[in-house]
């Protein structure tokens, strides 16, 4: 009868001996889940969690990159894959993105960090259910940084600091940026936490070439476009009417101003163009700098099971695309399970 109240984390071998039964206690092995970067793709990681769990197999070790970082610490901080679906597909990321004039980003990341705070309950590392480790890069001393104590969201906030796209995360007297810049999938990060068996989720390894954005209506990139256009002919109106001049003057200038040079004009005029192109060509070089690095690195890489979501034409800006991710992710971890299982045995 004792038999029945061992605990789950542990499986029995029947070894029969001169005729007896003899009960062996056979360690489990632990499982570390390692979720790579890549923006909107970070979505399918969703679908990886919901097969695991599916199939009644127990994470015990997260190390995340980037959007691979966030969806670890929102599944460490006790949300389950379908509350992260949830999330995914009533955020409005246009509502999280605090646009800036691009001087060393598009965006603060100050809104981002404060949703994650509230999204992990202003948890700590230790507050997690399980160990969890957050990868970013120190762009001040040069190296790869990896979190694991402290605030979740601050350290999340680092790791997804595109550069180009996000302002660094500057902390003490140092400045961070996406963890991907030296480990796009922290296989080597779990291991280094005690995992048996590895099971990495990698959203670079199948690209070939990197496409320019496609500005599509309502996506996060023409949001960006727009932003861009206000927020530089706010700047450039305060420029040419300074506010020393008599109010009257100034005001019948700017509103002459505001006329002639409405956003939504001036949007309708740059009508195709993607704005600002520095902005664009930076995050572009850095994708395939990222995915040749991923390649590199997953060569001669020690994973028992590699995880290669395939997303077509799907970009890391298709934010509204939550449940074609989803689902590739769920259909990448439904081909590679029956192994998983075996490693784990």
């Amino acid at each position: 009868m004792w038999i029945t109240s061992l605990k789950k984390t542990r499986s029995i071998q029947t070894i029969i001996k001169s005729g007896c039964l003899v009960y062996i206690m056979k360690k489990r092995k632990k499982l570390g889940l390692a979720l790579g970067a890549g923006g909107a793709r970070g979505l399918a990681h969703i679908g990886i969690l919901k097969i695991l769990e599916k199939h009644g197999i127990q994470v015990d070790y997260i190390a995340g990159t980037s959007m691979g970082a966030v969806i670890g610490a929102f599944y460490g901080a006790g949300h389950s894959p379908e509350d992260l679906e949830q999330i995914a597909k009533t955020t409005d990321w246009r509502n999280i993105v605090d646009f800036n004039i691009p001087k060393v980003g598009l965006v603060t990341g100050q809104l981002i960090e404060r949703k994650i705070d509230k999204l992990v309950y202003g948890k700590n590392f230790k507050d997690l259910r399980f160990p969890l480790r957050v990868v970013s890069y120190n762009l001040t001393k040069r190296e790869q940084v990896i979190f694991s104590k402290g605030n979740i969201s601050t350290a999340v906030r680092a790791s997804l600091s595109i550069p180009a796209i996000f302002s660094p995360l500057k902390i003490g007297q140092s400045f961070f940026v996406d963890g991907a810049v030296g480990d796009p999938t922290p296989f080597d990060v779990v291991k280094e936490m005690g995992a048996d068996v590895i099971l990495a989720v990698d959203l670079f390894v199948k690209e070939k070439t990197v496409k320019a954005p496609r500005v599509k209506k309502s996506s996060l990139m023409t949001y960006w476009k727009e932003m861009f256009v206000v927020q530089e002919l706010y700047q450039l109106k305060n420029l040419i009417f300074p506010e020393e001049w008599p109010k009257f003057i100034r005001r019948l200038l700017m509103w002459t101003f505001d006329k002639l040079l409405y956003p939504a004009r001036v949007l309708r005029i740059l009508a195709g163009r993607e704005i600002p192109p520095i902005t664009r060509t930076i995050h572009q070089t850095i994708q395939v700098l990222t995915n040749n690095l991923a390649k590199e690195r997953l060569k001669n890489a020690d994973i028992d099971v590699l995880v290669t979501p395939s997303f077509g034409n799907l970009d890391w800006y298709d934010f509204d695309k939550v449940e074609e991710f989803i689902s590739i992710g769920e259909k990448s971890m439904r081909k590679k399970i029956e192994l998983l299982k075996k490693k784990l045995a």
